[in-house]
């Protein structure tokens, strides 16, 4: 009897110490405040309490291990990850956590005319990433938009989302568009809409700046497209803060579009969609010339009169400013 007695009183002191003393099952953490915590790949039982404990997110082995035989009896398992560790949670709701995969999900935006070595090195810049970029996909082929990754993901793995993003676009919209477009190929459609993203930022000029370029095209007039020149001197590499010199129109290079005819061979940045529509949906205009207003848009027009005059108002907008105090 006392035997019995004895055990009863044991299991309630360890049942106790297990779930209800500081660092017990059901007693919140001590965090008082959000911080994450790793597993890698491969991370033992016994280095994942270590790790917990050194962090002094629990005070003691003894629930943690004890959690860790339920979910072994469960046949479920701790999985690698970075877990979000919130004020008040439970050692038992983060096993959980753990135990699910419910790991921290990061997100990642890209802008729309960015290269695509340009991308790649923001994917350097994120430590949490793992692996080297070997192989950089072709220029303008990934989707700008925001995307989902988490601790441990592959760098190539992301970029190649990124190729699917723009893969599934295309068989949505150039099903629909492929008749109707100027372009008998998605490559052409991807490298006018890469110089339309360079050319402007402004959603309801996004069709005009394309029919411009449509229009050049048809009657075989050089693009002039100045995105193409500054692609031709820096080959995507990196930014270009200054204007254009008349040495850089003299650049030989086939992205050149004032030396030369046509499209350049590639695109020169990564379009979003908006751009891309509005290649396939251009504006239906005889403009042939555009400007930057002065106000943050474009001055459109049909004619080189027109045109010249447009210029000569932007460099009295400009003379009047630099006047200015």
């Amino acid at each position: 009897m006392r035997r019995f007695i004895f055990l009863i009183l044991s299991f309630s002191i360890i049942g106790g110490i297990v779930f209800y003393a500081p660092g017990g099952l059901l007693v919140p953490l001590n965090v008082s405040e959000n911080t994450t915590f790793i597993i890698k790949k491969g991370d033992s039982t016994l280095s994942i309490t270590s790790s917990l404990k050194e962090q002094k997110i629990i005070p003691h082995t003894v629930s943690f291990l004890c959690g860790v035989a339920f979910f072994k009896i469960r046949k479920e398992s701790l999985k690698h990850g970075e877990y979000l560790i919130d004020p008040k949670i439970t050692l038992w709701k983060l096993m959980q956590k753990i135990a699910k995969g419910e790991v921290v999900i990061h997100h990642l935006t890209i802008p729309e005319g960015l290269t695509v070595y340009e991308i790649s090195k923001k994917l350097e810049d994120i430590s949490i990433l793992t692996g080297t970029i070997e192989i950089l996909p072709l220029e303008g082929t990934l989707l700008p938009e925001t995307y989902d990754y988490y601790w441990g993901e592959s760098r190539q793995q992301i970029l190649q989302r990124m190729v699917k993003a723009m893969e599934i676009l295309k068989s949505i919209v150039w099903a629909i568009y492929q008749k109707q477009c100027f372009f008998k190929n998605w490559d052409e459609v991807l490298t006018l809409a890469s110089i339309v993203e360079k050319e402007t930022g402004l959603e309801e000029e996004r069709d005009l700046v394309a029919s411009v370029y449509l229009n050049r095209l048809q009657i075989n007039m050089p693009l002039q497209a100045d995105p193409t020149v500054i692609y031709a001197v820096t080959k995507g590499q990196t930014s270009f803060y200054r204007p254009i010199f008349k040495s850089d129109l003299a650049t030989d290079s086939p992205y050149n579009t004032y030396l030369n005819k046509g499209l350049p061979p590639t695109p020169i940045a990564c379009p979003g969609k908006a751009s891309i529509m509005a290649v396939l949906k251009p504006a239906q205009t005889t403009y042939l010339y555009f400007v930057a207003s002065g106000a943050g848009g474009h001055e459109f027009s049909s004619n080189l009169g027109t045109h010249n005059q447009n210029v000569k108002n932007l460099r009295q907008i400009e003379k009047q400013r630099k006047m200015q105090p």
